[in-house]
């Protein structure tokens, strides 16, 4: 089964993966980089939404404009095997799985502030987090991670699927492990940031984690409903 990430970050691809292959052992999970040269060119994911939905689907309609081609080249294992019954002519194929996902970082008494500007907040991580601090001088400290998945199944209606982790802000960044945000989040019931933690344990039960295995579970689903 081919799943394409709708990700340039090598990353962020492997952490996805390690979250579906639990779920989904089979799967091949495919990304920006396994494009070719021209279907890179056609993948274009400018973020101008000014929702985590919004930006997610732009990223998910962009692969899957980038991948228009002979539906013979992405064929379901699952769908060759269903193939064999009357039911399931060999000619229907189906195109691959396509997620992609937005996410950002919500502090309650800055309104909800980066939010989906999380990446655009300033220049890069260090100065994001700076700013958070500043603008967070005197105020409480609530905030969480959310995760927007939305996938594309053959031409259907895009899902969506969300992840959130609640928790609070630090005084200062601590930890060097981690991207983003990850040095000044501490999840509720922690005491460790995510900067402080192994990539695993983050992982566990991450915003991220929480909706890619949703997704995983709603394509499982829809798989066993299709070998009946």
């Amino acid at each position: 089964m081919k799943i394409y990430f709708a990700t340039e970050n090598l990353g962020k691809l492997r952490e996805v993966e390690a979250i579906l292959k639990k779920i989904l052992p089979q799967c091949e999970l495919f990304s920006v980089h396994d494009l070719t040269p021209k279907e890179k060119e056609n993948y274009i994911a400018e973020e101008i939404g000014v929702t985590y939905a919004q930006n997610a689907l732009i990223k998910a309609q962009s692969l899957a404009h980038a991948l228009s081609m002979p539906a013979t080249s992405f064929i379901h294992p699952w769908i060759l095997d269903d193939a064999k019954t009357a039911s399931m002519p060999a000619t229907s194929f189906i195109h691959p799985w396509i997620l992609a996902e937005d996410s950002g970082f919500e502090v309650l008494s800055l309104n909800g502030e980066p939010g989906v500007y999380s990446a655009r907040f300033a220049p890069n991580d260090k100065e994001r987090i700076q700013k958070v601090l500043q603008l967070l001088q005197g105020k409480p400290r609530r905030a969480r991670f959310v995760a927007c998945v939305t996938l594309l199944e053959n031409g259907k209606n895009p899902i969506y699927f969300f992840g959130r982790k609640e928790g609070i802000v630090a005084e200062v960044p601590r930890g060097k492990d981690g991207f983003g945000y990850d040095p000044i989040f501490i999840p509720e019931g922690a005491s460790k940031t995510w900067g402080e933690v192994t990539k695993e344990e983050k992982n566990v039960d991450s915003h991220r984690s929480r909706a890619f295995r949703l997704a995983a579970e709603y394509i499982l689903s829809s798989m066993s409903q299709h070998s009946l």
